[in-house]
């Protein structure tokens, strides 16, 4: 799933309680995106989104459960910088590992159990902060893939200077023309929320035990499963970078390795164990076969070209 679809995809098909999908209209892959009936309005919020149609359905599930996505947000947080021993605002780079950890706790949860055994439906309250977070996934991911100079350093990114650049580039708008649902002012404390990384509180409300089978399991799962995202990006970007010419400071190659250079360095040292790897297919393998030596899963001796191909794509 990793090397074929990366986390996010791989999640948004899945269904809440509430029988909705996690994706909703942009559920991918395309094939498994069934179209769940919503509730619509057009939108009011002035900017992008102005006029596109909302759906409100989602919108309740999402807002009933705003206090635990917060929850589940601080315990992910937490986790992450736990490590490093750190209080101040986070940077941008640490703010995409965020969301992609976060989508983790579900593909980790769906991904360790047996194969035999039928998944249970998510959570609305896991549902719920997965929505919330794909929006900061998807503001880092079009800095990343658009070599922005926000993205090219870890620095932290005031919340209105996040919310203005999905607005101005058409983050909120998905391909159909349907809008984000969330307000200006939820959004906003939501990023802000992302960035402040200070103890609110004695602990998080909601603990990872109770979200997620061995919580050290999926937080390197969930790092391994970036940083093979990266790998693959950088590889891909790169080929790109060969055809068109790059006018920024940054390539999105570049921006890419960075990041995933980043990740490595928060990664136990028993895990790394690529060095002296000559091409990207054998690179692309051990990382595969990282992922699902934490998911129990037996390794696989090939990645065929044609896997490789479509990826790359």
């Amino acid at each position: 799933m990793e090397f074929h679809y990366g986390l996010w995809h791989g999640v948004s098909a899945l269904y809440s309680e509430s029988g909705r999908q996690l994706g909703e209209e942009n559920t991918r892959p395309f094939a498994l995106n069934h179209h769940v009936p919503a509730e619509k309005i057009t939108c009011k919020y002035e900017g992008s989104r102005s006029g596109c149609l909302i759906n409100v359905s989602a919108l309740r599930t999402a807002m009933q459960n705003f206090e635990a996505a917060l929850a589940i947000t601080k315990a992910v947080q937490a986790r992450h910088v736990g490590d490093q021993g750190r209080a101040d605002p986070l940077g941008i780079w640490d703010l995409y590992i965020l969301s992609r950890a976060s989508i983790a706790l579900i593909a980790y949860q769906m991904r360790f159990r047996p194969q035999a055994q039928v998944p249970n439906r998510v959570s609305d309250d896991l549902t719920s902060q997965f929505q919330f977070i794909s929006g900061v996934f998807m503001i880092c991911r079009h800095m990343m893939e658009n070599a922005d100079c926000l993205i090219a350093q870890n620095q932290p990114v005031p919340a209105k200077v996040l919310y203005d650049y999905a607005d101005d580039n058409g983050i909120f708008i998905s391909f159909n023309g349907m809008a984000c649902a969330g307000s200006v002012k939820k959004i906003h404390e939501f990023l802000e929320f992302c960035i402040d990384c200070s103890p609110q509180g004695k602990s998080p409300t909601i603990a990872l035990d109770d979200l997620v089978c061995e919580p050290d399991n999926w937080y390197q799962y969930a790092l391994a499963s970036i940083e093979l995202d990266c790998f693959i990006e950088q590889e891909r970007a790169a080929r790109l970078d060969q055809k068109e010419t790059q006018t920024s400071d940054a390539s999105t190659a570049q921006i890419y390795c960075s990041i995933g250079a980043y990740v490595r360095g928060l990664m136990p040292s028993s895990a790394l164990t690529d060095e002296g790897l000559s091409s990207f297919k054998s690179g692309a393998l051990l990382r595969q076969n990282r992922i699902l030596g934490l998911l129990g899963r037996d390794m696989i001796r090939d990645l065929p070209a044609s896997h490789i191909a479509a990826r790359l794509g």
